[in-house]
């Protein structure tokens, strides 16, 4: 649904806990058109390390439930975000697909309130105070790019729209409540839920995330034309 992610030579690897991690080149060219500040530099660049770093414990959070169920993950980065990738062979249950799924999210808010709450005695303490002004500044937009990532976009991700983690969540749901075809209503749920968040975010003026949902929900209708053509 969200474009090629096969290798390139130019990926970045390594692996963490284990799991071995992809960053695919897009991820980063993605990351620095987001956060573009041509009057200064440093901007961007500690815009890419939050989104980074915020994306990576969140697929990590995905991929670690995998792994203690037993299905070894891999995890991609790339220019959609990033996706943790498993094959359950064996025991997938409903309620261990929703956990995963709701474990990215999750590992996200727990950094989210590491950060949070680092931000908080820190300034309080006055760990800063040695710091000449403009490294205070570039500290202050580290922290809150990283809150801003980790609670904003996560609380968007959990909205019921496929192929986000809410989507997922409410498309095991409605299989679960609906045997028969509970995927094409998740597909509609998800149709209406991007529309409407993409008007949303047009409204505001946030052109980013109003094309990205524009987009999931092209992408859904689709999926839908094609699951219903099956039928």
């Amino acid at each position: 649904m969200l474009g090629n992610v096969a290798p390139t030579e130019f990926d970045l690897r390594f692996s963490i806990f284990g799991i071995p991690i992809r960053v695919h080149p897009l991820f980063w060219v993605v990351a620095a058109f987001m956060g573009w500040n041509p009057d200064d530099l440093k901007f961007t660049w500690i815009w890419i390390a939050c989104v980074f770093v915020s994306i990576l414990v969140h697929e990590l959070g995905h991929a670690i439930m995998a792994k203690i169920f037993g299905w070894p993950p891999q995890i991609i980065l790339y220019h959609f975000g990033g996706l943790a990738v498993y094959q359950p062979y064996s025991g997938l249950t409903t309620q261990r697909s929703i956990i995963i799924s709701a474990a990215g999210p999750m590992a996200g808010f727990i950094l989210f309130g590491i950060v949070w709450v680092f931000r908080y005695y820190s300034i309080r303490f006055g760990l800063w105070d040695g710091f000449s002004p403009q490294a205070r500044g570039y500290i202050a937009l580290a922290f809150y790019d990283l809150i801003f990532i980790n609670l904003y976009w996560g609380l968007i991700n959990l909205a019921p729209v496929l192929p986000l983690d809410g989507g997922h969540i409410c498309e095991d749901i409605c299989k679960s409540v609906k045997r028969y075809r509970g995927d094409i209503l998740a597909l509609q749920i998800s149709m209406v839920v991007a529309g409407g968040l993409a008007v949303y975010f047009f409204s505001q003026h946030m052109r980013y995330a109003g094309i990205m949902f524009a987009l999931f929900g092209v992408f859904n209708f689709q999926m839908y034309q094609q699951r219903n053509r099956s039928w």
